[in-house]
């Protein structure tokens, strides 16, 4: 048995409300036995939103998902409590009633952990990491409240010594920092860590937004970001909440990141970000093959990449692959650097907006009025 597994699925803005049977287009998915993915939503009707940054639509959802022949999803991530907590089990009681598998979250810590089997002795486990400064704003389970199944080296181990001794867990993991090639030095340690364990046949990582490379240890592979696989643009409302306008306004203005805005702003990826990994796994022989695909710019579709295109996205994981061979104490040191020089073009490109949105002398004072904050705290 054949099984593709993808990155982040998003199915509101531009997808909203609308059909997706003919937007996914190449080989490997439309033959495939099995499709997972990580829905990066909920599915609610309900009128609670969470005040944060929010990624939700209603439940023409599940249609869309029947209609890309969606086997079982991930629900171990950051946004899944965006329709607050009536918004998790709303999204539980959607994919049940349509008979579409579901893993790392639930009403309760008992049902965010339970294992989605793939075959007899095949299962998935999704985690989402937490209490970090890049990645805070999660919803933890536990007795009592619904949540994501959180992700810790301990919690793994016990889940892991949990499953009989002849089965084998692929681990889906929602961890890391935003819009980087390298993953932290502790989440790569983490990984080699539980390549090491037997029952660990494979390690797919999601969140970052744009593909990372992936690690080979003990025989197996664990891939630290399989990035956007189909994530339409969409629309934010102040100050970062997604938005569905009855009325598009003809000039609207267009940003590039994901950051507050002043008013009505529509959000395209860039290239980086609408490029992704699949994972195509083999039950018999436990092959793993990696397919790069491409989400179009201006409406999302999604189909394998090809020529020059396809070459140097391989190559690309090939080198960020060979990164994470070099020395540990080397490796935090580019990938710390990595981050801050990542992060610095990031803000300079938000300012830059912030100055065509709401004009130059606003961001001015802006910058006067933080700058006399430092100061006065000195």
């Amino acid at each position: 048995m054949k099984i593709i597994f993808t990155g982040d699925l998003f199915l509101g803005g531009d997808l909203l409300n609308k059909p997706t049977k003919e937007i996914v287009k190449f080989t490997s998915f439309e033959y495939a036995d099995k499709r997972i993915v990580n829905l990066e939503q909920p599915i609610s009707d309900n009128n609670l939103i969470a005040d944060k940054c929010t990624l939700y639509t209603g439940s023409f959802a599940v249609n869309q998902l029947k209609q890309l022949k969606i086997d079982a999803v991930n629900l171990a991530h950051n946004h899944i409590q965006d329709k607050e907590k009536e918004g998790i089990r709303d999204t539980i009681l959607h994919l049940n009633s349509s008979e579409i598998g579901h893993f790392g979250a639930g009403k309760d810590i008992l049902e965010a952990k339970k294992p989605y089997y793939l075959t007899d002795n095949l299962c998935i486990i999704g985690y989402c990491d937490f209490g970090r400064s890049y990645l805070n704003q999660v919803q933890i389970a536990t007795a009592n409240k619904a949540g994501v199944n959180p992700l810790r080296y301990e919690s793994v181990i016990d889940d892991l010594d949990q499953l009989p001794e002849d089965t084998k867990v692929i681990l889906y993991f929602h961890w890391g920092k935003e819009h980087v090639w390298l993953p932290t030095a502790h989440d790569v340690e983490l990984a080699r860590k539980l390549l090491d364990n037997n029952k660990v046949s494979l390690i797919l990582g999601m969140h970052c937004h744009r593909v990372q490379g992936y690690i080979i240890h003990n025989g197996k592979r664990a891939y630290m970001s399989l990035g956007n696989f189909l994530f339409p643009n969409f629309f934010i409302t102040p100050p970062t909440q997604i938005a569905y306008p009855d009325i598009i306004p003809e000039k609207c203005t267009i940003t590039r990141q994901y950051h507050s805005v002043a008013r009505l702003t529509y959000k395209k990826w860039k290239t980086a970000n609408r490029v992704s990994l699949t994972i195509e796994y083999d039950t018999e022989t436990q092959s793993v093959k990696h397919i790069p695909v491409i989400q179009s710019d201006n409406e999302p579709k999604v189909e394998e990449l090809t020529g020059f295109s396809k070459k140097l996205v391989i190559l690309w994981i090939h080198f960020l692959t060979e990164m994470y061979k070099i020395p540990p104490n080397l490796y935090c040191l580019i990938e710390n650097v990595n981050f801050f020089v990542v992060y610095k073009l990031w803000r300079f490109q938000i300012f830059m907006f912030y100055i065509r949105q709401r004009g130059f002398r606003h961001c001015i004072k802006n910058c006067s009025t933080f700058i006399r904050q430092i100061i006065s705290k000195i």
